[in-house]
């Protein structure tokens, strides 16, 4: 089971040390101190209680907007490129969002 699945303070068992899972990212140890935690690492539930993992809810966007919202995103930045950088570097960053947003229209584009 992953780190990320347990609920918290719940005990499990990590290299041979018991811990509990004291928040999203940290674990005690029954005998002090506290450890980060990556959401991937697998880990061992103790007290027989495993917790089953939530299932991941799959969301579908319309292109429509997706596309609006991109388009949003990127007017706003080019105002911001205009009123927060200096002339002599706008061209180049100008050039840059451009070939990101062609970058990313392609990506998205429809076969």
């Amino acid at each position: 089971m992953k780190f990320h699945d347990l609920a918290i303070g719940q005990r499990f068992e990590l290299d041979g040390a018991a811990y509990v899972k004291t928040s999203p990212v940290l674990a005690s140890r029954d005998d002090g101190g506290a450890k980060f935690m990556a959401r991937y690492v697998v880990v061992k539930p103790l007290d027989g209680v495993e917790v089953q993992p939530k299932a991941v809810k799959e969301r579908l966007l319309r292109v429509g907007t997706v596309l609006a919202a991109f388009e949003t995103y990127h007017a706003r930045s080019r105002e911001v490129l205009e009123g927060e950088v200096a002339a002599d570097r706008r061209a180049g960053i100008s050039e840059a969002l451009e070939s990101g947003r062609r970058d990313f229209l392609d990506a998205i584009a429809e076969d």
